[in-house]
């Protein structure tokens, strides 16, 4: 099965207050940090190629800041929900560009048995990027990490949405670390009094991130 990670870098949103970020070259530098200390580790490692989605005005630029990483491509997107796609005999995983995936995730995606469309998580782990604490969460609807057969196009539909309109097969375990920031726009952190959340930070070192944080 060839693999391939693809991530929505700097794609207009559709909220009118965020729409023009993508354009921003001070937000695209603070995502570029964020991309080179998450998510370039931990996807680096792994030995497969990586697509980043910019819009048309912010892909030269990106592509000139990631000229130094062969595993990276540029892809022009212009369109939220997009239209990319891989070729018929890849597997697309999406992966948001300030998080990091287990080493584990693709041999797991590998064993997965039948002939489903997407491979989802509802288990994950979520770091303060200024505490340096992780937490365990489990979600009703799926995690934003998913794995699409058939090289289809891995944002058609929200990730909360996807077993509405596909073949879905849950993964157990953690295979997504959600780093919350403080530029986030939708990941937080557990109340203060969540404690029963907290896990040891040995679990980074299967992310590849371990060393990035204090």
């Amino acid at each position: 099965m060839r693999h391939v990670i693809v991530t929505r870098f700097s794609v207009p949103r559709l909220d009118a207050a965020t729409a023009s970020r993508h354009a921003d070259r001070a937000w695209l530098d603070s995502r570029l940090a964020l991309f080179r200390t998450w998510f370039v580790p931990s996807v680096g490692r792994l030995g497969v190629p990586a697509v980043l989605l910019c819009s048309r005005p912010s892909a030269g630029y990106v592509g000139e800041q990631v000229r130094d990483l062969p595993w990276v491509s540029i892809v022009v997107q212009d369109d939220w929900y997009g239209g990319w796609r891989g070729t018929p005999d890849q597997t697309v995983t999406r992966l948001d560009s300030d998080d990091a995936v287990h080493e584990g995730w693709f041999a797991a995606l590998d064993q997965v048995p039948g002939d489903p469309d997407v491979c989802c998580t509802t288990d994950f782990l979520r770091m303060d990027a200024q505490s340096g604490r992780v937490y365990s969460y489990r979600r009703l609807e799926t995690s934003p990490l998913a794995a699409f057969r058939r090289g289809q196009n891995p944002y058609a539909h929200d990730h909360k949405h996807l077993e509405a309109h596909h073949r879905v097969h849950l993964l157990k375990g953690q295979y997504l670390l959600q780093i919350a920031h403080g530029a986030n726009l939708s990941n937080h952190l557990p109340a203060w009094w969540r404690l029963d959340r907290r896990v040891p930070r040995t679990r980074l070192a299967a992310f590849g991130v371990a060393g990035s944080a204090p």
